[in-house]
């Protein structure tokens, strides 16, 4: 098929696609609900295990019912909307802040781990990369829609090192089924400062569109998008494409992240 050409839906994809969507807002809608209740009552033993288990079933039929294949819309290098993205994370949040790393000692740390229950048991291996060797690795580049769950979106430019590229290049062991993020984002919650954080299903994580972005907009990524490097997956939400991503893990456990420990849902896909 050529660029720009429209497929044919075949008989009944169009009802397929629409039912699939419609049973993924119906699972979102009802967690949305509990989760919008009065914290005293979230805080009860019986509600969270209700709130776990729609979040458990919403992860599974999310990865059941992604796919691959499916492509977010992309964009003329021109429709970019600068005037749209808004910085967030620690840079516009009170009391939280940056570890910031002179360009030539930041390093990208790369590794793989044994968890039991959350706890490194074994780590594997690790590697580290400078900046200037991930320019030399293979590169995604696309105009794509950043939608964020505050109900706003912009339209960016991104180009990095293309995320499924960069896992096949680290032999992974079959149990390594989760890719965890951790950034230099130190955002203040109420027991301190938490580094941002978030996991992808290594299927999530090996979509063609996942992009470990050093540019945007055709510069330099700039220190509030999350300088000097930073997570871009259009077909997820905002929040899951971390900023200011400084460790790369693969795990046998997911990890969940620091908007999941707030009570977000794990998947969040479009």
């Amino acid at each position: 098929m050529k660029k720009g050409e429209k497929r044919n839906a075949s008989p009944g994809e169009g009802k397929s696609t629409s039912s699939r969507r419609g049973f993924m807002k119906m699972l979102l809608g009802l967690a949305s609900a509990f989760m919008a209740g009065c914290s005293r009552l979230n805080e009860e033993p019986g509600v969270q295990a209700v709130l776990s288990w729609f979040d458990r079933l919403n992860h599974k039929v999310g990865l059941m019912t992604d796919s691959n294949h499916r492509l977010a819309r992309t964009y003329p290098r021109n429709a970019v909307q600068p005037e749209q993205m808004r910085p967030n994370g620690s840079v516009v949040t009170p009391n939280s802040q940056i570890i910031e790393t002179p360009p030539e000692e930041w390093r990208l740390v790369v590794g793989e781990a044994h968890l039991r229950e959350g706890q490194m048991m074994k780590r594997h291996w690790v590697r580290e990369y400078t900046l200037a060797q991930l320019r030399e690795m293979p590169v995604l580049e696309q105009t794509v829609e950043h939608i964020c769950v505050e109900g706003w979106s912009a339209i960016c430019h991104w180009r990095g090192v293309h995320l499924a590229r960069f896992i096949e290049m680290h032999k992974l062991r079959p149990e390594s089924r989760y890719v965890f993020f951790l950034c230099d984002d130190m955002l203040a919650t109420a027991n301190g400062h938490e580094r941002y954080s978030v996991t992808f299903d290594l299927k999530q994580a090996m979509h063609p569109q996942n992009v470990l972005a050093y540019e945007y907009n055709g510069e330099t990524l700039p220190l509030n998008h999350g300088a000097p490097l930073r997570l871009a997956s259009p077909t997820n939400v905002g929040w899951k494409s971390a900023k200011f991503l400084r460790y790369v893990f693969f795990t046998n456990e997911d990890l969940g992240g620091f908007w999941e420990k707030q009570g977000y849902p794990r998947y969040y896909g479009f």
